[in-house]
C-alpha cells in the first residue's frame, strides 16, 4: 500500500477534509499571524485543525503572490515532515479530485452536505489507493478554446509573455512543446495534480526556478502569480508525451458558496426604466442561491415616490435588497468614486446602460477576475485582449474597489473633473494600464463588430443568433435602446423582461406571440431574398431617396390594408422602423 499525502489548501474556516491521506494546510500562515485577530474563531480554527506553510524552509510570506504554490514549496522543502510519502498531491478546500475516470470535467456542488459529498465525488482512502496504483501522476485537464488566448483574455498578456521568455532562457528544449501547448485547447488548472515523489521533485525544481526569476522581474506588491497554472499545464503537457510515464486524468469538483453580489446602478429621471429592467432580469434569472445587494446612486431628479418603486420591486424577490446613495456629481464620473462611497465592498458590478442578464450572474461575479486591475469592462472599440492599454465604455464594468481605494483614485479624480474631461475618458486616463476587458464569452454587445450580426448578410437565422446569446450572462444594448430599435435581433429578450416589470413603472407592454410571428414572416422574406442571390440587401430609412417609379406607390399607400401597409413600411423603411407603425396594434400603454 502506497503512502499518499494530498495537501488541501485553506485560508479560512470551511468544511474540514482530513484523514490519513487528506492533509489540510493553512496557506499564507505567516501573513495570517500578523493580520488575523488571534482570538478570532477563524484564526483558532486554522491553528487547531491543520499544519501551516510557515515552518522550516518556506515562502509563506509570499502567499499573496504565489497563492497555493506556497503549500507546494513547503512540501518540497519539508518533505520528511509529511512522512516521506510515495505520492503527493494538491487540492483546495473547495476543489477536489472526483474519482470517476472519463466522466465530466467539473462537478459544481451547491448546498454542500458533508454526509453525501464523498459519495458524490467517489472518494475513499481505498479508492484513492487504486487510482494512484501503477501511476506516475494523476492530473486534471480543463478545456478552453486556446490556452494562450484564454490567459490574455483573463489576465495580463505581459505576464505570460515574460514567463515564456524565462522558460526559453532556462529550458530551451521546451520551445517546440510550448508552441504546441499554447496553441492547443487543453490545460491543467488550479495546480491540482498527484505526483510520484520523483516526479514531484522534478516539477518543483523546474517551476520554482522559473517563478523565482519571474518574481525578480516584476513588482510583486500587487501581483498574483496566475501564470503558475499555465506553467504547470506546460509541465504536465510535456510529461504526458513521455511514453515511459503512466497517468490518469480525473475530473474535479467545485463547492459553490453563496456570495453577496453588490450591483451598483446610477439612476436619474431619464433611466429609471432601464435600471428596473436590469434589476428584474437579474432577479428573474437568479437561482435563489446568491444574495444580491442593489446600490442605487440617485441624483436630485429622483423623487421619494420613485425610490419607493424600487423597494417594491425588490420585495418581490428573495435574497435581494436595495439601498440608495445620493450624489451631486456628473453621472459618468461615478465609477471613479464608487469605491470611496462603499468602503466595505471590495468588488462590485457597475451597470449604467441598457443591460439584460440572461442567467444567474452569481457565477459571473465569481469568475470575472479583477485581481490584476482597477476594473474590467466592455471595450470602446474592437475586442482585442492582446492590447496593453485598454479602453472601456462606461455602461458595464466590474470594479476592484479595494485596489482603487488603495491607490486613492477618488482623490485623483477630483483634479481631472475640474479639467472638464469626459467621465469615461477620465476613468480610462486615470486607470491607464490597470484596465482589463471582460472576456468575450461572458457578454454579448451590440456595439462590437464580432457580435454585430446583420440578418441580411449573415448565413444564420434570427433564431440561431439568439440561441448563441443564451450561454453568455449579459446582453448589452449599446447601439440603441430596444424601444428605439424594437426589431433588433436581440430585442426579444428585452421585451420578455419588460413584460415582467410591475405596472407601477408605467411602461409599454408587448404581445410576444404577435411579435414572434412577425419575426418569422420577416425571416422567410429574408431567406427568399438570399435565395435570389441578393447578398447585400439594404433598405432606406429616408423616403426622400426613393426613385420616381416609387412615387405612385407612396401616394397610394394609405389605401392599403394592414398587411399591405406592413409590406410598404418593410420595403421602404426597413426592419428597424416597421414595428413603429404597428405600435398601436401590437403595443398597448400600461399603467
Amino acid at each position: 500500500m502506497s503512502n499518499i499525502k494530498l495537501l488541501i489548501c485553506y485560508h479560512k474556516k470551511a468544511p474540514l477534509f482530513k484523514d490519513s491521506i487528506l492533509t489540510p494546510i493553512h496557506v499564507g500562515r505567516a501573513n495570517a499571524e500578523k493580520r488575523l485577530d488571534h482570538n478570532s474563531e477563524n484564526y483558532k480554527w486554522l491553528k487547531e485543525n491543520m499544519i501551516g506553510d510557515d515552518t522550516g524552509d518556506n515562502i509563506s510570506a509570499l502567499n499573496d503572490s504565489y497563492n497555493e504554490m506556497t503549500a507546494l514549496y513547503w512540501a518540497w522543502k519539508n518533505y520528511d515532515k509529511l512522512g516521506n510519502p510515495d505520492y503527493i498531491g494538491l487540492m483546495h478546500y473547495r476543489r477536489h479530485f472526483v474519482l470517476n475516470e472519463g466522466k465530466k470535467i467539473v462537478y459544481n456542488i451547491q448546498n454542500f452536505d458533508s454526509n453525501t459529498y464523498f459519495d458524490i465525488i467517489g472518494y475513499s482512502e481505498e479508492k484513492m489507493q487504486k487510482i494512484v496504483n501503477g501511476c506516475d501522476f494523476v492530473t486534471h485537464m480543463g478545456h478552453v478554446q486556446n490556452v494562450y488566448r484564454h490567459f490574455i483574455e483573463n489576465q495580463r498578456k505581459t505576464d505570460i509573455d515574460l514567463a515564456n521568455e524565462i522558460v526559453l532562457e532556462k529550458y530551451p528544449e521546451y520551445k517546440a512543446i510550448m508552441e504546441e501547448y499554447y496553441s492547443g485547447d487543453d490545460s491543467n488548472f488550479c495546480n491540482m495534480n498527484i505526483f510520484s515523489k520523483k516526479l514531484f521533485f522534478e516539477y518543483c525544481e523546474w517551476i520554482f526556478d522559473i517563478l523565482g526569476e519571474f518574481e525578480k522581474r516584476v513588482d510583486i506588491n500587487e501581483k498574483r502569480f496566475f501564470i503558475s497554472e499555465r506553467l504547470t499545464g506546460l509541465f504536465i503537457f510535456k510529461i504526458m508525451k513521455d511514453e515511459q510515464l503512466k497517468y490518469k486524468i480525473l475530473p474535479i469538483s467545485f463547492i459553490d458558496e453563496p456570495m453577496e453580489v453588490p450591483v451598483v446602478l446610477p439612476i436619474n429621471k431619464g433611466n429609471m426604466l432601464s435600471c428596473a429592467m436590469a434589476i428584474t432580469s437579474i432577479m428573474e434569472n437568479a437561482k435563489n442561491y446568491h444574495v444580491f445587494e442593489f446600490i442605487l446612486f440617485v441624483d436630485k431628479t429622483v423623487t421619494d415616490e420613485s425610490k419607493k418603486k424600487y423597494f417594491l420591486l425588490t420585495e418581490k424577490y428573495d435574497k435581494c435588497s436595495v439601498k440608495f446613495i445620493e450624489h451631486n456629481m456628473p453621472e459618468n464620473f461615478l465609477p471613479l468614486y464608487v469605491a470611496h462611497y462603499l468602503p466595505k465592498i471590495n468588488k462590485c458590478i457597475y451597470i449604467a446602460g441598457d443591460i439584460i442578464a440572461l442567467f444567474d450572474i452569481g457565477e459571473f461575479y465569481r469568475i470575472c477576475s479583477t485581481d490584476d486591475y482597477f476594473a474590467v469592462g466592455i471595450p470602446n472599440g474592437t475586442y482585442l485582449p492582446e492590447e496593453i492599454n485598454k479602453n472601456i465604455g462606461g455602461e458595464f464594468m466590474v470594479l476592484n474597489c479595494k485596489r482603487m481605494r488603495k491607490h486613492d483614485i477618488a482623490k485623483k479624480a477630483g483634479a481631472i473633473w475640474e479639467k472638464n474631461i469626459e467621465g469615461i475618458d477620465a476613468f480610462n486616463q486615470l486607470c491607464a494600464g490597470e484596465i482589463g476587458y471582460i472576456p468575450w464569452y461572458l457578454f454579448t454587445s451590440e456595439r462590437l463588430e464580432v457580435f454585430n450580426e446583420n440578418l441580411f448578410r449573415s448565413d444564420k437565422t434570427r433564431e440561431k443568433i439568439q440561441e448563441e446569446v443564451l450561454w453568455r450572462p449579459f446582453l448589452i444594448y449599446d447601439n440603441s435602446s430596444p424601444i428605439e430599435n424594437n426589431q433588433g435581433v436581440y430585442s426579444i429578450f428585452w421585451w420578455n423582461i419588460l413584460n415582467k416589470l410591475p405596472l407601477y413603472f408605467q411602461h409599454l407592454s408587448v404581445n410576444l406571440s404577435i411579435l414572434t410571428n412577425l419575426y418569422v414572416r420577416q425571416q422567410k422574406e429574408i431567406n427568399s431574398m438570399k435565395e435570389n442571390k441578393k447578398e447585400s440587401v439594404e433598405f432606406s430609412n429616408n423616403l426622400e431617396t426613393l426613385n420616381n417609379n416609387d412615387q405612385q406607390e407612396i401616394e397610394d399607400w394609405r389605401s392599403y390594408g394592414l398587411w399591405g401597409k406592413l409590406k410598404f413600411y418593410y420595403k421602404y423603411n426597413g426592419l428597424k422602423n416597421t414595428i413603429i407603425f404597428l405600435n398601436q396594434k401590437i403595443f398597448g400603454k400600461r399603467g
